[in-house]
């Protein structure tokens, strides 16, 4: 008995618009979530960059007796001191700097020591959600 062989050269039209169907759904359920995955480590390692120059900047002031370090880039209230409220990049005390990659800080020295404040940019457009996560006070 002989076979007759068939060739299937490919998939029809409605197989591939199934597939492609079922991939958009597929993506449109987990990019959203992916793309918060990725805005929440950008944070994380804001976070951590800023606990290092915290740990940094206070050690320096016990290792001075109490003395403020000038090249601490504090927040000092007086006008035309905007840019200090929301710094995007930090320089640690040995010249290094790094660029923080999802919101800005300030530091503010009171009361015998530093403060450092931190906000996601989302912080401004979505308050209720990122207030609760993104926010970082230190000291």
């Amino acid at each position: 008995m002989q076979r007759s062989s068939s060739s299937n050269k490919g998939f029809s039209l409605v197989e591939l618009i199934i597939v492609i169907s079922i991939m958009a759904v597929l993506i449109g359920i987990l990019a959203p979530q992916f793309i918060s995955y990725i805005h929440k480590s950008k944070v994380a390692s804001d976070w951590a960059n800023l606990k290092a120059y915290y740990s940094e900047i206070e050690t320096d002031y016990v290792d001075n007796n109490g003395t403020p370090n000038p090249d601490v880039p504090t927040v000092d209230h007086s006008p035309g001191s905007d840019d200090k409220y929301r710094r995007r990049e930090i320089k640690f005390l040995d010249g290094r700097t790094v660029k923080l990659k999802a919101g800005f800080y300030a530091v503010i020295f009171e009361n015998g020591g530093y403060q450092i404040s931190y906000y996601c940019d989302k912080c401004n457009s979505d308050w209720d959600k990122h207030s609760k996560t993104c926010i970082l006070t230190l000291g």
